[in-house]
């Protein structure tokens, strides 16, 4: 697993290196051309002649640089395009938007966004920022959207002005992601399901930028999907002369060795009751070789046990008695002190007390 993972970062890498050397003849190319039409004028060569794929590139890693996820690029720089509309987490641009291109030789053009790579920090629009592409096993070339940064666009929307009631399209060149508005007009269950769970506000004006129309996925059913009549259709009925379950999962549901279990199959019992009867036999087998000696300490025992525990009666509980003092005094006489009285002490007369007459 680890050597595939090797071998697959350095195809990676060897796709992204071809890629920039296509970019950098390109860039050559285009630097001979210029001269040459300057230096040659009307002698200068027509090179778009339309069957030699002048122009179009054979890479394509051109068209997502992240090649698949294989290559992440460096996050500042994913950061510094995306600042503009609220960051990679909370990217405040999707599919539908009207955007109109800053760079480029489209500058200035207005389209639509077709897809958004929020990884790389680039978007793909429907009819502008196009480049031909070589066509592979023979097949003819073809024009494909090539990947735009985001820095390099800015949303498009019309907002209709307070003072003066015009509506026209406004170049919004800020975005905030602000939490949603559940009631607004805009949220709709597919909008939650499959879209963005945020609404986007221009910062200063106040103005929440409707999201586009969320294109609910068509799912295809297949032979071995569980569609949802299935699954909601009642298969299994269970009553109470039948186990709600097959004797053979009940083991998997609940421990099979456990201690609190009361209810065992015959096959258990008997097993049991065997082991309970050896056991039996074992101690029979034993008491059978006893010798006399033992015989004699196993009466004496069940005597003791029969007897149960001694009481004493009342002239050992006065020996008992005569014997504590016995001690007790004579504790008393070594230590030279004598013991203290224990009758009541009677009250004496406080002479502080008022006389009951005065």
């Amino acid at each position: 697993m680890e050597q595939e993972n090797i071998d697959g970062k350095l195809r990676s890498r060897l796709a992204l290196r071809s890629a920039v050397e296509e970019v950098r003849q390109n860039l050559k190319d285009a630097r001979q051309a210029r001269k040459e039409d300057w230096e040659l004028g009307p002698l200068a060569p027509k090179r778009d002649l339309g069957f030699n794929d002048y122009g179009a590139f054979k890479e394509n890693v051109r068209q997502d640089w992240s090649n698949y996820g294989l290559h992440q690029p460096n996050p500042k720089i994913v950061e510094q395009r995306c600042a503009w509309a609220g960051g990679v987490k909370q990217l405040n641009l999707a599919p539908g938007d009207r955007v109109v291109i800053q760079d480029g030789p489209d500058k200035g053009k207005i389209d639509r966004i077709r897809s958004v790579q929020p990884q790389v920090g680039t978007v793909t629009l429907e009819h502008r920022h196009q480049a031909v592409v070589q066509g592979m096993f023979g097949n003819p070339s073809r024009p494909q959207p090539m990947p735009i940064s985001i820095g390099s666009v800015r949303l498009v929307y019309p907002i209709t002005n307070p003072e003066t009631g015009v509506t026209r399209d406004v170049v919004i060149n800020q975005l905030k992601a602000v939490p949603p508005n559940m009631q607004s007009r805009n949220m709709s269950l597919d909008r939650w399901q499959y879209g963005k769970k945020w609404d986007r506000v221009v910062p200063g004006l106040n103005v929440v930028i409707p999201w586009p129309q969320v294109e609910v996925p068509e799912f295809e059913t297949m032979a071995a999907d569980t569609v949802r009549e299935q699954v909601e259709d009642r298969s299994f009925y269970y009553g109470l002369l039948s186990p709600p379950m097959p004797e053979q999962v009940v083991d998997e549901l609940r421990n099979k060795f456990s201690k609190f279990r009361t209810r065992h199959e015959a096959w258990y019992i008997e097993k049991k009751e065997t082991e309970e009867a050896l056991k039996k036999g074992r101690r029979e087998t034993i008491k059978a070789m006893q010798t006399p000696l033992d015989e004699f300490h196993e009466k004496n025992r069940e005597a003791r046990a029969e007897a149960g525990e001694p009481e004493l009666s009342e002239e050992m509980l006065a020996k008992i008695g005569e014997f504590i003092a016995k001690k007790k005094s004579t504790a008393l006489e070594n230590a030279g002190a004598a013991e203290v009285a224990t009758s009541p002490v009677p009250p004496q007369d406080n002479p502080n007390a008022p006389s009951p007459t005065a």
